[in-house]
């Protein structure tokens, strides 16, 4: 085990995956939840941890660079959301695509990148000597 940010990114993906494939009769307790926009921040919310999993989790891959880790993992974020609404719109399992579900993914990998940003250029600031 290399790397645990890899594996839980693995993790993870299977995660989004079940939850995205899965009928959506499953998630009926959810439903009592009151939220206003609670499905788009769950979506934001799941590709914010998917992105900084795999952002962190692309070391493991010799991705050494930050930025590109931050590029590289939000490309995967938005590709990979974007083919899980395919799949809902292919599939006959109850639960259907939506353009605003790919937005709130998209949006939540952005927070991450952008969270993800800060984090390194605080943590390169710390470092750095004090003239």
């Amino acid at each position: 085990m290399r790397n645990k940010y890899f594996w839980a990114a693995i993790f993870w993906t299977v995660l989004i995956t079940v939850a995205c494939l899965v009928s959506s009769d499953n998630f009926s307790d959810l439903e009592k939840v009151e939220m206003p926009a609670k499905d788009k921040l769950l979506h934001g919310l799941f590709y914010f941890v998917f992105t900084i999993l795999w952002s962190f989790g692309l070391k493991t891959v010799k991705v050494s660079d930050p930025a590109w880790q931050r590029r590289i993992a939000f490309s995967i974020a938005v590709g990979y959301g974007i083919l899980m609404e395919i799949f809902q719109w292919s599939m006959d399992n109850h639960r259907s695509a939506e353009v605003y579900d790919a937005l709130a993914n998209s949006v939540g990998a952005a927070i991450a990148v952008l969270a993800l940003w800060y984090y390194q250029k605080k943590k390169i600031n710390r470092r750095s000597p004090a003239y």
